[in-house]
């Protein structure tokens, strides 16, 4: 057994997210020439596609009647609001008010925002603690000719930090994912490292036989021995990396096949998250084939969602002058300690 935790009041009392991080404010493809209401850390935020393709954001409220300026318009770089026609440039200045001679000297409040890869960062904490905060991570095989890109996104309604853990701990392939992935032997606690504010767990498996779906990929039948080894990164509160990397035993020497999903959960508020994931692989890379696996993938984050929000369900309920702690077990390492390190990033929010 590792330490016991209280995780009801971690999710239900106290914000337990840090404000001074970058946080994924939405995949790159979903941004473009419309405006992009959407709810982040607490905080209304529209983001739009300036004409030379950069991404900007400011906050989604006039600053005139609080209206959301995602429900205005853009002309050209500039946001419309759709109540009283003030309008906002890039970097939220107001720069046109059509029933006054000049415009005011207020703004609306402008978000740093980097784009890497296939996300769009945003940051919403201390403009002061941007240069002392490590930037965003990068997954070079997420622009790697060599894999084929998948990404989508979802809204949970559960705590952000209950995916970091589903995902740290793939145990629960053989009862969650039962007849979805139908993996079973995912049985043993994986090994778990930590290096400062990252941890990882690593699991290798040898001439164990393939399940169907990872079989069907790698044009082989079901069941035919092949090793396999997953490695799970926590790589900041935002971003998580899972990797698979398969093997033929029958050639040995031979360069693995590689699998990849980046995680990016992303707080709505304390009970509701924002899902951003990205999936690649160097091996059957047809549209067809990856079709398919974004049908299986998608319907595996289903039944993720199905029992976290029923997790976030129970502590809602439960009532608030009982106290319920947790018992954990050595498969729930890796998460303990990422809980550790999001405990050390709001320590430094101050």
């Amino acid at each position: 057994m590792v330490a016991t935790v209280n995780i009801a009041e971690s999710i239900a009392e106290a914000r337990n997210y840090p404000y001074n991080c970058w946080w994924v404010a939405a995949l790159g493809n979903e941004v473009g020439r419309t405006l992009l209401g959407r709810w982040l850390l607490d905080t209304p935020v529209v983001l739009f596609r300036q004409e030379d393709g950069a991404v900007a954001a400011l906050e989604d409220r006039c600053p005139h009647r609080q209206a959301p300026l995602s429900l205005g318009r853009l002309r050209g770089d500039t946001i419309e609001c759709g109540y009283h026609g003030f309008c906002f440039d890039p970097a939220g200045h107001c720069v046109r008010v059509p029933s006054a001679d000049a415009a005011p000297a207020f703004s609306a409040k402008r978000y740093p925002v980097r784009e890497i890869g296939p996300f769009v960062w945003i940051w919403v904490g201390d403009p002061t603690m941007i240069d002392a905060t490590p930037a965003p991570p990068e997954l070079p095989w997420t622009t790697d000719s060599a894999f084929a890109i998948r990404s989508g996104r979802m809204e949970i309604s559960a705590n952000y930090m209950l995916l970091k853990e589903n995902v740290l701990d793939l145990t629960h392939f053989g009862y969650v994912h039962a007849s979805t992935f139908q993996i079973e032997d995912w049985t043993i606690p994986p090994e778990v490292s930590g290096d400062g504010d990252t941890v990882e767990y690593r699991q290798r498996f040898v001439n164990k036989p393939l399940a169907p779906g990872y079989a069907m990929a790698l044009g082989v039948p079901p069941g035919t021995p092949w090793h396999r080894e997953h490695r799970g990164s926590f790589l900041s509160p935002a971003l998580q990396e899972g990797c698979v990397d398969f093997e033929d035993p029958s050639r040995p020497g031979r360069g693995p096949s590689r699998f990849r999903v980046a995680h990016a959960t992303t707080p709505i508020d304390q009970t509701h998250m924002l899902y951003c994931w990205v999936i690649g692989r160097d091996f059957a890379t047809a549209p067809e084939a990856m079709d398919h696996l974004v049908g299986a993938i998608r319907t595996g984050f289903d039944e993720d969602r199905a029992v976290l929000e029923a997790i976030q369900a129970q502590v809602a309920r439960r009532p608030r002058r009982v106290s319920v702690g947790e018992r954990s077990v050595k498969a729930d390492t890796a998460g303990i300690q990422a809980r550790r390190i999001v405990a050390r990033w709001m320590e430094r929010d101050g």
